[in-house]
């Protein structure tokens, strides 16, 4: 019967120790995630002061404690599918054609310079943006439905990025290197000009992830260093929230606060409390819930061609309660609306477990696959660790740029079984 737990690379160090790769880090299991950061966060949130910044507040109450059991459904879903205990080896590291690389970074930069390449004849539009004249630019560059999701292949690319280089498998020649800088020095700047911060958040947690996935660690000073990584992890999302909000929204706060940094304290907090109010408050204010009409949880589907209409003439558009909800009861500018009770509007109390233990299963399966270097483990993984940590503000799976960054990883992983499955042959006796 196999282990708990896989085993570490079987390759001494220099201390003779063998040497354990980042996907063993405790910090990267999902129950860690959810049980040590998103319920305590959670949790944290009723004590906030909500009526300094909302004039409805719907937090605590019966609603707000049923959050908590959704977000402990999820760790229920993972503990099933760890219990669920396979033989197996940890794989051969994969291989990832040139050729997969270039058709996410191509179409990623041409959608890119389609989407940003306007403002080559507007520069002053960044300068009022960097000037705290405006906020953002999207009143005046718009997208190209249908091509600028493409930038979301830069995700995908992001973590066959950070594979290739974990694998040590094949040389990462400079064009590729060069094409991950584009994308994050991209991703930066869709932050700064489209004041949209999860663009640059899902390409470096994703890469980040998929890089743990064979990070050699030798020694144990380091291994002791690396399972400390999250007690500085808040520090550093403080520092690179101050950055962009600095350049975002202080100019409009500056005479309301005394430093920049008790500023972006407050919004940072803001930005999580008021997604969770407003999940509530959706609740609270929408009568004969749930819907069951999937418009909430899988909001992509309704703007698909073809299959969006379809569901607009069965269930209507009711994506546009939300927006009346924010404009009646909240405040536009927090416009987070958080995963959990999403799901609730659309399925309800019995419907939200099922679905949450559901996910949890999926992403504990992603995880063991993540550590023994199966293909839905590595590709799968960094995405759901995404989903967990913005889940009490945001839904990734629901949302439509998760389409096109699961298209490319789709796209990696037959090219990574072809891979595998060319040298399998190659390498058999014969």
């Amino acid at each position: 019967m196999r282990a708990a737990a896989a085993p570490a690379i079987a390759r001494p160090g220099p201390s003779g120790a063998a040497i354990r790769r980042g996907a063993d880090l405790w910090w990267l299991q999902p129950s860690a995630i959810v049980l040590l950061v998103i319920a305590p966060v959670y949790l944290a949130i009723m004590t906030y002061d909500f009526a300094r910044v909302v004039q409805n507040v719907y937090v605590p109450g019966p609603l707000y404690g049923f959050g908590l059991v959704l977000i402990l459904a999820i760790a229920v879903g993972v503990q099933l599918a760890l219990s669920v205990r396979r033989e197996g080896p940890v794989l051969t590291p994969p291989r990832i054609s040139k050729t997969a690389m270039m058709l996410l970074l191509v179409p990623t930069l041409c959608a890119y310079a389609l989407w940003f390449g306007p403002l080559l004849g507007q520069p002053q539009l960044l300068w009022e943006v960097a000037t705290g004249l405006r906020r953002e630019i999207r009143d005046s560059v718009s997208t190209v439905p249908g091509v600028t999701t493409f930038t979301q292949f830069g995700v995908a690319y992001a973590i066959a990025f950070g594979i290739k280089c974990g694998a040590g498998m094949q040389r990462v020649d400079k064009v590729e290197r060069l094409g991950f800088a584009l994308i994050v020095l991209l991703a930066v700047f869709r932050g700064f000009a489209w004041a949209e911060r999860l663009a640059v958040i899902e390409v470096l947690v994703c890469y980040a992830v998929a890089r743990l996935a064979y990070l050699p660690i030798a020694s144990t000073r380091s291994w002791r260093l690396a399972a400390t990584a999250p007690a500085i992890a808040p520090f550093l999302l403080y520092l690179v929230f101050t950055a962009s909000e600095y350049l975002r929204s202080w100019e409009f706060y500056s005479k309301q606060y005394s430093s920049v940094w008790a500023f972006t304290l407050e919004r940072l907090i803001t930005y999580y409390a008021t997604a969770v109010n407003n999940g509530i408050g959706m609740l609270v204010e929408t009568p004969d819930w749930p819907l069951y009409s999937g418009a909430f949880s899988l909001d992509w589907a309704y703007l698909m061609p073809g299959l969006g209409r379809l569901l607009e003439s069965s269930f209507g558009s009711p994506q546009g309660l939300y927006k009346d909800f924010l404009e009646i009861y909240a405040r536009p500018e927090f416009n987070s609306p958080t995963a959990y009770f999403r799901v609730m509007l659309d399925w309800g109390y019995l419907g939200s477990i099922v679905y949450f233990v559901l996910g949890g299963y999926l992403i504990g399966r992603a995880y063991a696959g993540f550590r023994r270097g199966h293909l839905f483990g590595l590709l799968g993984y960094p995405v759901f660790v995404l989903f967990l940590i913005e889940s009490l503000r945001y839904s990734y799976f629901a949302e439509s740029r998760v389409v096109p960054a699961l298209g490319g990883l789709i796209l990696v992983g037959l090219d990574m079984r072809e891979s595998r499955r060319h040298h399998a042959f190659r390498e058999a006796p014969t």
